[in-house]
């Protein structure tokens, strides 16, 4: 009588599906960590691009105006949370003619938008905001300080996880 041995035996099996589970849950692991990361990294570019964009638009603008047109943020050193300006328009021999009133303030959608504010209309320029502040010294009253902050959640749902970065800048405005 032969014996065929060409089979395998129900502990090969056992062992073999044990390394097999062992196997594809070390690879889950990795696959689940690698996703959470990157989850975060789009989170934190998303919250500089938005903060960088609304923090060069105003410092476009306000490079443009001159001390005299801002109102809302005397030169005393404290941190305001709005400022409003104008910027020429047209300059001749007769005169420079300024703009309506344009106001850089925090509102919108759960007071986290960064709005701009021209002859009654509003426009957004970044969104997740939240914090924004503009001073000028006593000292170098012809420089405004500005800060922004942007934060948002990592992960839907969970704020103990959340991107954070704050910009600060400081613009020299026109004499």
């Amino acid at each position: 009588m032969t014996r065929n041995d060409k089979g395998f035996t129900l502990l090969e099996i056992i062992i073999a599906v044990f390394l097999f589970s062992i196997i594809s849950a070390a690879i889950f692991s990795v696959l689940a960590t690698a996703k959470n990361s990157l989850s975060a990294g789009e989170s934190q570019i998303s919250v500089q691009q938005a903060c960088r964009n609304g923090l060069d638009s105003m410092i476009r603008e306000l490079r443009q105006t001159g001390v005299s047109t801002i109102t809302g943020v005397p030169a005393n050193g404290t941190n305001y949370s709005s400022i409003t300006f104008q910027i020429p328009t047209a300059i001749a021999a007769a005169g420079i003619t300024w703009s309506s009133n344009i106001q850089y303030a925090l509102g919108g959608l759960n007071g986290a938008q960064l709005l701009r504010t021209q002859s009654g209309s509003q426009k957004v320029l970044a969104n997740n905001i939240s914090a924004l502040s503009f001073n000028r010294s006593t000292a170098n009253p012809n420089v405004v300080n500005i800060s922004v902050t942007a934060q948002k959640n990592t992960f839907p749902g969970f704020t103990a996880m959340q991107s954070t970065i704050t910009f600060n800048s400081q613009v020299r405005l026109r004499n």
